[in-house]
């Protein structure tokens, strides 16, 4: 049985549409979730889907996440809040549905 990767419930239409244009999709993952997800190995999605961790990159700065400038003010402010300013890096995850 595969472990379960979680997100927002009210963010699941949003990554299957990034999954069926683009075949990718990233997350962040902040405090108690860094080291949880690894590069290759598969996870089960609360909608069904299988995924597949691409690439897991750590960052210590919010303004260093790629795609900066396409978050709200509220994203960077969450994720600063349970990293940065806790002087602990985040988790910049890209994933991809598993063909497997």
């Amino acid at each position: 049985m595969l472990e379960e990767i979680s997100f927002p419930e009210h963010e699941y239409e949003s990554i299957q549409n990034y999954l069926n244009t683009l075949g990718y999709c990233y997350t962040t993952r902040v405090y108690k979730e860094i080291g949880k997800y690894k590069a290759g190995k598969l996870y089960a999605a609360p909608w069904g889907d299988v995924l597949r961790i691409d690439e897991v990159k750590t960052y210590w700065k919010v303004s260093e996440r790629p795609f900066y400038d396409e978050m709200s003010d509220d994203e960077r402010v969450e994720i600063r809040k349970y990293s940065e300013d806790m002087g602990l890096p985040y988790e910049f995850i890209k994933f991809s549905r598993s063909t497997a």
